[in-house]
């Protein structure tokens, strides 16, 4: 009777699991979610050493220490672990190279760094700094792939062979497809050689996702360098991908933003910053139906987060070879050297900077754009040493005089006046370079910015709108005369076409006093001469239309 009744139990629990088998095998089995994590940073900056910041802990203002290859490399490998080396994926997504550690060697120990923990590595502008062919060099020790779907590098030697537009790589069972995008202000805001850039964004991202759709990519990640704006608006408009990680626009994305698709999906957008402050961990959890959910968690790089020693070794090597800073002045103020002010307005920094380019190659006026006034933050008053100095001003521009007629002073002042958007801005986002907006020395002038910006044609040859934002010049006190001659310093970039100041790249070679003084030196001679220094806003530049 017992046995009758085990029998009868056995063949019971044979049924129920015959009927949720045959149950699921006809309702659409969903398996168990896979788990994808996707590291991120964006913006590194040369920043293999940690740095301060200031941070609120319960209400209270800190300064703590950050940052720095160690940390980084540290960290990913920890996560990796964690995760599963197998299913982790880190991207970076560009302006890597920067400052005088890039120009001190090249990039060469950020490329070290990638080649130790990436998957992908999306260029930025700043790579293209020293040209294509420093980057070329530094690529030329990498292992790690190099993507940017929207760049052309087969005409420029040193780069030839070294980009590709996209990689897939298997997590599990799971093909993720990986595009780079660059921003289509590249030709203007580096020195690019013989590249090319597609500034068609949207096309390019629709014609990469087909692409990779079609090698059976069922998860899609951009990875780009065009700012979260750009950003959002792609995923607007192209079906298909799932995530992008931005950067460019420096943007700590602590909730991230999702867009929802032309077809009624949802492509989930993040970035984690600059400089390494912070490392983002997306965790994905993807089922047949593609991502079920996610999570996102970013990483203050601390003192508690782990360091790599292999690489605390790399970093002190290329450290100990670089020259100690030095004492140069004071300032009785705080330098304020943040993004928000120098290209937005007029700034104690950008009056020191200009200051500095006249007094260095003796003429009454100068002017150099806000985005070679580097560090992003405030530099508080005290002490300046050589390492500020390069750090305020990274790139090693030199002073170039230029003699101009009134009438193409108005066409550079209005190239300045540009990177300001307005509420009515005719012009595509991905189009404006904030770092183009002037700081001055020997002129005031008065722009509108609800007037009509300038604007370049489509290869950024010519100026096809000659704007009207700039409404009033005075040079010493006098108004502007359009047939008189003015002599001006700029920087060599500048000179050269940079930030799309056309007028200026149009002046013959022959009519350019290159002068051969860096800005760096300029900088350095000025402030020791005149310290302690305590620029002061001036009413150099008012603007109205705001």
């Amino acid at each position: 009777m017992k046995g009758n009744k085990i029998a009868k139990n056995v063949l019971i629990s044979l049924i129920v699991v015959v009927m949720v088998f045959s149950i699921t095998m006809f309702s659409g089995f969903i398996p168990r979610l896979q788990k994808v994590t996707i590291l991120t940073t964006s913006d590194f900056q040369s920043q293999i050493t940690p740095y301060t910041m200031s941070v609120t802990v319960d209400g209270e203002k800190q300064t703590i220490e950050v940052g720095g290859a160690a940390r980084v490399a540290g960290l990913v490998k920890y996560l990796k672990k964690r995760n599963g080396n197998a299913s982790t994926l880190f991207l970076t997504s560009g302006d890597d190279f920067i400052g005088p550690v890039f120009r001190a060697f090249g990039g060469v120990p950020t490329t070290f760094l990638w080649d130790q923990i990436a998957t992908a590595w999306c260029l930025g502008n700043h790579e293209f700094d020293l040209g294509p062919e420093v980057l070329g060099n530094a690529l030329d020790y990498a292992t790690v792939p190099v993507i940017v779907a929207n760049m052309d590098v087969s005409q420029e030697p040193a780069l030839e062979g070294k980009i590709q537009p996209d990689i897939i790589k298997m997590v599990g069972n799971i093909k993720i497809g990986i595009f780079g995008l660059m921003t289509p202000t590249l030709p203007i805001i580096s020195t690019i050689g013989k590249v090319t850039v597609d500034g068609d964004l949207e096309g390019i991202a629709r014609s990469e996702v087909e692409k990779l759709k079609a090698k059976g990519a069922d998860i899609i990640i951009a990875v780009t360098h065009v700012g979260l704006d750009v950003d959002k608006d792609i995923a607007s408009k192209v079906d298909g991908i799932d995530v992008i990680v931005g950067g460019h626009s420096h943007t700590l994305i602590e909730t991230p933003v999702e867009v929802t698709t032309p077809n009624g999906g949802t492509t989930i957008i993040v970035q984690d910053g600059a400089k390494a402050a912070y490392l983002g961990e997306l965790n994905l959890y993807v089922g047949r139906r593609g991502i079920d959910h996610y999570k996102w968690n970013l990483h203050l790089l601390d003192e508690n987060v782990p360091t790599d020693p292999f690489m605390e070794k790399m970093v002190a090597y290329f450290i100990n070879q670089m020259p100690p800073p030095e004492k140069v002045g004071e300032s009785l103020i705080d330098l304020d050297a943040r993004k928000i002010t120098v290209r937005k307005k007029e700034a104690e920094m950008g009056n020191l900077f200009t200051d500095a380019m006249c007094e260095a190659v003796g003429t009454e006026i100068a002017v150099t754009n806000g985005g070679g006034i580097r560090g992003d933050k405030i530099y508080p008053k005290g002490e300046i040493t050589t390492a500020t100095i390069t750090e305020m001003h990274p790139f090693g521009n030199s002073i170039v005089v230029v003699k101009l007629t009134g009438e193409q002073l108005k066409e550079v002042l209005e190239r300045g006046a540009a990177a300001l958007r307005s509420a009515n801005d005719p012009r595509d986002p991905a189009t404006i370079g904030s770092g183009s907006f002037l700081q001055i020395a020997g002129l005031e002038i008065t722009m509108d910015i609800s007037k009509t910006p300038q604007q370049l044609s489509s290869d950024n040859t010519s100026i096809v709108v000659p704007g009207e934002r700039v409404i009033e010049v005075l040079v010493g006190g006098e108004p502007l005369d359009m047939d008189k001659i003015y002599v001006v310093a700029v920087n060599d970039f500048m000179a050269g076409g940079g930030d799309g100041y056309l007028t200026l790249k149009n002046i013959p070679d022959a009519d350019k006093d290159f002068t051969y003084v860096y800005l760096t030196d300029a900088l350095s001679r000025y402030i020791e001469s005149h310290t302690p220094i305590s620029p002061e806003i001036e009413g150099r530049i008012t603007i109205l239309g705001e």
